[in-house]
């Protein structure tokens, strides 16, 4: 069982600068924005795929990489690329939009996107992705991310050494850190 997350994926929002005032919370984005932020999400995950981490990377909030050098974000993506195989299906579960934040580091819109994917050698995988726009507009960037799996070899050796129900009971609970990810099993 694994926990994938990146150094970048550790920043905790609110916890960047500090608070801000109160604010707006959910918000309903324009046809534009849902546009912008799916193409931003779909190129984010496409470069990583395709073992342009580099580029990927370049997608990043200055906040998110100042955590993480391009160094080790490429390590990183290319070490959990090789263990989890190529991709054969990612779902975006839910979108959830927030502009101006209480206790966002900055202002700006926020989509939430909720991921679920199965590799060739890992079938339990879910995570998300924050995106992020300035107030001024322009593209989306990749505020944190994160990503939970059991790699498929791992969960045999839990379900042989120990039981299909250990490892459900496994899967469960690393995939309530997954917002919106339906708790059937693989």
């Amino acid at each position: 069982m694994m926990r994938a997350t990146v150094a970048f994926i550790a920043l905790v929002v609110s916890t960047l600068i500090g608070g801000q005032p109160t604010r707006s919370q959910e918000w309903t984005p324009s046809p534009g924005s849902v546009l912008d932020a799916t193409r931003a999400i779909d190129r984010y995950f496409f470069l990583l795929d395709n073992g342009d981490s580099k580029r990927a990377y370049e997608m990043m909030s200055d906040a998110a990489k100042a955590s993480i050098p391009v160094t080790a974000f490429t390590e990183q993506s290319e070490q959990f690329h090789s263990q989890a195989g190529p991709l054969l299906e990612r779902r975006l579960l839910k979108f959830t939009w927030l502009k101006d934040p209480a206790g966002a580091p900055f202002p700006g819109i926020y989509a939430a996107v909720d991921v679920a994917t199965k590799f060739e050698k890992i079938d339990r995988h879910c995570g998300y992705v924050v995106l992020y726009q300035q107030p001024s507009g322009g593209a989306f960037q990749v505020m944190r991310a994160e990503s939970n799996f059991i790699d498929n070899a791992t969960a045999t050796k839990i379900e042989t050494s120990q039981s299909k129900f250990e490892l459900d009971k496994a899967w469960a609970e690393l995939s309530r850190n997954c917002p919106n990810f339906p708790p059937a099993n693989p």
